[in-house]
């Protein structure tokens, strides 16, 4: 497996990020899976964030990622989940790119970012296709990306700083979030950010666990293009998950039908 995009060093530390911007989805997804719920189908579903409060809310999810260690850090979390809420869940390493589950949704997801970590044509293409194939009718799709702001060029690269610190709770240990700009293709629009976890024990010994991503950006024009050639009708759309105009939002959020 490609290390970019695969958290391989740093899965197990994932969750200790609580910013606003990796929370405030849940609510969004749990409201929706309230009228779409009867099967729901998560791309990129990482260590669980968003799947395990849907399950939670008895809805039947299957969970999708290609990184071993992010499904790793999923299942090592199920034992702190009540049995009920574990037999909502399936658990599948794959590609989003190409998959078939034999089974179709009312609901299918990618959230946070995870459909900008395919940076290839024939991944985009080939991931919206198995949307479709995936979808009941009367089903939706939903796809978040982040905004960029302005035309991004060279100017975004950044050096090493840091982005958040606090406490593990479970460990005693200071936990220091870094991240850097490392290079972008302005031709292809991928950015290549880089974030390192630093990790404090009691007794003052520093571990560093580092990871690579690769991320395309989209601007609006380009996406709802992208999603109406691939068959998709635009039924919502939103700049934030508080379900805000899409307009200078902070997010592009999709809301999507066949």
């Amino acid at each position: 497996m490609d290390q970019v995009n695969a958290y391989r060093n740093s899965a197990h530390l994932y969750d200790l990020d609580q910013r606003e911007l990796v929370t405030a989805d849940i609510p969004f997804y749990l409201e929706y899976a309230g009228s779409f719920g009867g099967g729901i189908l998560e791309l990129g579903c990482g260590t669980g964030r968003i799947a395990i409060p849907l399950a939670e809310a008895g809805h039947d999810i299957t969970a999708l990622d290609l990184s071993e260690n992010m499904l790793a850090a999923f299942s090592a979390k199920l034992t702190n989940v009540a049995a009920g809420t574990k037999k909502k869940l399936a658990l599948v390493q794959g590609n989003m790119a190409d998959f078939s589950l034999r089974k179709t949704f009312d609901m299918i997801i990618a959230p946070f970012r995870a459909f900008q970590a395919l940076t290839r044509a024939e991944d985009i293409n080939g991931c919206l296709a198995c949307m479709r194939e995936h979808l009941n009718d009367g089903g939706i799709v939903i796809i978040n990306v982040f905004r960029p702001f302005g035309t991004l060029d060279e100017s975004w690269c950044y050096p090493e700083t840091v982005q958040w610190e606090r406490w593990d709770d479970a460990t005693g240990s200071k936990v220091v979030k870094k991240h850097w700009g490392q290079r972008i293709d302005v031709e292809n629009q991928i950015i290549y950010p880089g974030f390192a976890y630093e990790v404090m024990a009691s007794n003052g010994v520093v571990e560093r666990f580092a990871d690579n991503l690769a991320l395309k950006y989209y601007y609006y024009e380009q996406l709802t293009t992208l999603l109406q050639d691939a068959g998709f009708r635009i039924k919502e759309e939103y700049g934030w998950y508080d379900k805000s105009p899409i307009e200078n939002g902070r997010e592009l959020i999709f809301v999507c039908t066949r």
